[in-house]
């Protein structure tokens, strides 16, 4: 399994995961939230219903808070 972070690039939160993942070497991917298009909101809200950014998901687990991503 791979993990897969789900973040924006003007959001503070997901610089703090971002920074640890590479500072672990961690392998993920990352993929860049959208939440102003409607259809890109409801895919993530799929996954986290308050589609609140950043989340980390591994496989079918979702972690979505920032200090527990760390």
């Amino acid at each position: 399994m791979s993990l897969v972070l789900h973040s924006h690039p003007l959001s503070s939160y997901c610089w703090k995961v971002l920074i640890a993942l590479y500072e672990n070497g961690t392998p993920f991917e990352a993929r860049m939230v959208n939440l102003g298009d409607a259809q890109a909101r409801a895919a993530y809200a799929a996954l986290w219903p308050t589609a609140k950014i950043p989340l980390l998901q591994d496989g079918d687990k979702i972690v979505p808070e920032t200090s527990i991503q760390i």
